[in-house]
């Protein structure tokens, strides 16, 4: 199966701002559930590099980054939703394939 990208959009929340926010993460994948994993993983990544004063790079190995990292909210990964990306451009058409 041909990678697609997806996008992972995961609920956010801050305490010092009411409501509720997503984080998007966008990135290559076989299916919506490894969507899912590669983009928690990136995040996960992320926040130890961020724990250890290193600089978060674009993206790691595996294509999925987050460089957009606020470590001061709190994502809910249980209620993160993945779905093949729409290319808000309309470029190659909807969806990209490799």
């Amino acid at each position: 199966m041909p990678l697609r990208y997806f996008e992972v959009d995961v609920p956010t929340k801050h305490n010092d701002q009411p409501g509720q926010r997503i984080h998007i993460f966008v990135g290559l994948a076989d299916d919506p559930l490894a969507a899912r994993n590669a983009a928690h993983d990136a995040y996960a990544k992320a926040r130890l590099l961020h724990q250890a004063g290193q600089e978060i790079p674009h993206e790691f190995v595996s294509g999925w980054g987050a460089r957009g990292l606020r470590p001061d909210w709190d994502l809910d990964w249980n209620k993160a939703t993945a779905a093949p990306w729409v290319n808000p451009h309309g470029l190659f058409g909807t969806r990209r394939t490799f």
